[in-house]
């Protein structure tokens, strides 16, 4: 059974919020890229469900890409305005953490992947190291905490800027009246 690949957006969610410094972009993409090759399989019917690519080697192929993907959003939407300033580095410690966050969940998921690979072949070496329907509820508690913590850092953010423009407001009042 393939689990709902967005369910993997749970970890960048909850990393965010914890840890809000890193590229959000990077971390999200990260998190599901990686399922690319189960979509290209499905396809085409081509390789695997589960290859190489859920793998430290899919880990080592995707991590630029992923941060270059984030990149171009930060340029075309112009994110900075919302959100922490592009950093190569931090972007590609941001993707690597997403990318190796679903091959684990996966790992743990799904006995055919070889999660060391290209350094191990050996499959099955997380394989139900968490029960299946734990990681479903482990990922959609991140989620849903991640996203609290985010509601509510980005409320007092959204109050403080209005309370410093109604004191900047009053204070451009008070000079004009002098």
């Amino acid at each position: 059974m393939m689990p709902f690949t967005p369910i993997h957006l749970g970890f960048a969610i909850f990393v965010f919020s914890i840890l809000p410094f890193l590229d959000p972009i990077a971390l999200l993409i990260g998190t599901v890229i990686i399922d690319l090759e189960p979509i290209f399989y499905l396809i085409t019917g081509i390789g695997q469900m589960h290859g190489i690519m859920h793998s430290t080697l899919g880990v080592i192929v995707f991590f630029i890409p992923t941060s270059f993907f984030s990149w171009l959003c930060y340029r075309l939407f112009k994110l900075e305005r919302y959100l922490p300033k592009f950093n190569i580095y931090i972007s590609l410690l941001s993707a690597i953490l997403g990318l190796i966050s679903h091959v684990f969940f996966d790992a743990v998921l799904y006995p055919e992947i070889m999660f060391f690979y290209p350094f191990s072949k050996q499959t099955g070496l997380l394989y139900e190291l968490i029960p299946f329907s734990a990681v479903y509820w482990i990922l959609g508690v991140m989620s849903i905490l991640g996203s609290i913590i985010l509601g509510i850092r980005y409320y007092v953010r959204f109050r403080r800027q209005k309370n410093k423009t109604k004191i900047n407001n009053n204070t451009v009042n008070l000079n004009d009246n002098i």
